[in-house]
């Protein structure tokens, strides 16, 4: 509900839900969180301490001064509360911090107002040790406008009205489309809307980090009766996105461990052939991601099948090769 829409009390309740976990809100995240002036939040803070007073809960909200400070309740709220373990608090905690540390989750800011909730029914006296979460390779897209893109489609699927986008291909080529999405999923920490296209009249996907302009139109549209999600996706990715092939490799030294981590396509069988040697037969798909992903390894690997993976590795390898030599010597 729109901030416009509520009145003093319901914005009250909402605080005192936010302020119940314990946690240290300043007044700028409060207002954010809240939808409102940041000048509202002393009149709430006002409103919440002449109610605590006659409270059966006796909760005191507190206003810590100085640069990390802001209100805090101090003692429980007589709120409606749900009952956790140590290990499902912890759970809860450490899927917060994960999420709030990308940027490309969409709508954070109404999941932190909707887990805030449930942290008010974790008891305070449960120590949560903060999970490091480091997103090595994030999105150079901003979150903000990520979450743009995927409101738009959220909508367009819901009410199946059709978009017009403009989106940048492989080939670094911008072309404008009218789209009917289907489906939101993400695939390898990226956001991706599968749908019909009018331009290509098939089925494709579109990424939303590769969508440069979008908008919304009045044209509705009516899902394909043969269309179904499994068809087109599945636990491995994109069903149609390339021939699948069987790859046999050996990973040397480190890399002889930390082969073992991840799975990299169907019928994956790891066998570990000493210490500093570990055997890897995959069935991989498409070409260019299976020589991208052999090239990773550097020269801590040994491609023993197919014939043509190593074939295009030595002509690679020829071409780096006359490249280099020759900007070198020049």
């Amino acid at each position: 509900m729109s901030a416009l829409y509520k009145g003093k009390t319901a914005c009250c309740i909402e605080m005192l839900q936010i302020l119940n976990t314990g946690k240290i809100y300043n007044t700028t995240k409060l207002a954010e969180l809240l939808e409102v002036n940041p000048r509202n939040i002393s009149e709430y803070a006002k409103e919440l301490r002449e109610v605590s007073m006659g409270s059966v809960g006796g909760f005191y909200l507190e206003n810590i001064p100085g640069r990390y400070g802001g209100y805090r309740l101090n003692g429980r709220a007589c709120l409606p509360s749900l009952s956790f373990s140590t290990n499902e608090s912890k759970a809860i905690d450490d899927a917060v911090t994960y999420l709030n540390e990308r940027n490309d989750f969409p709508n954070k800011k109404e999941f932190e107002k909707a887990i805030s909730k449930i942290y008010s029914s974790i008891s305070k006296n449960i120590f949560q040790k903060e999970l490091s979460i480091i997103n090595r390779y994030p999105l150079s897209m901003k979150e903000e406008d990520i979450e743009y893109r995927f409101n738009i489609l959220t909508d367009s699927i819901n009410f199946k009205k059709a978009v017009r986008l403009k989106y940048i291909s492989q080939k670094n080529k911008e072309r404008e489309h009218i789209f009917h999405p289907y489906d939101l999923f993400m695939y390898n920490n990226a956001w991706f809307v599968i749908g019909w296209c009018e331009t290509w009249n098939d089925i494709i996907y579109f990424k939303l980090n590769r969508i440069t302009e979008i908008e919304k139109t009045n044209q509705s549209f009516r899902i394909f009766k043969y269309y179904n999600k499994s068809d087109y996706i599945n636990e491995y990715g994109f069903k149609n996105n390339g021939e699948w092939y069987h790859i046999e490799f050996e990973a040397y030294g480190t890399y002889a461990s930390l082969v073992k981590e991840r799975i990299y396509g169907k019928n994956q069988e790891v066998i570990s052939i000493d210490d500093k040697t570990t055997l890897v037969k995959v069935d991989m798909q498409n070409k260019e991601n299976i020589i991208v992903f052999i090239l990773g390894f550097n020269k801590n690997l040994k491609v023993l099948e197919p014939e043509w993976l190593k074939e295009e590795l030595l002509d690679f390898s020829k071409y780096l090769i006359d490249k280099y030599k020759e900007e070198v010597n020049n």
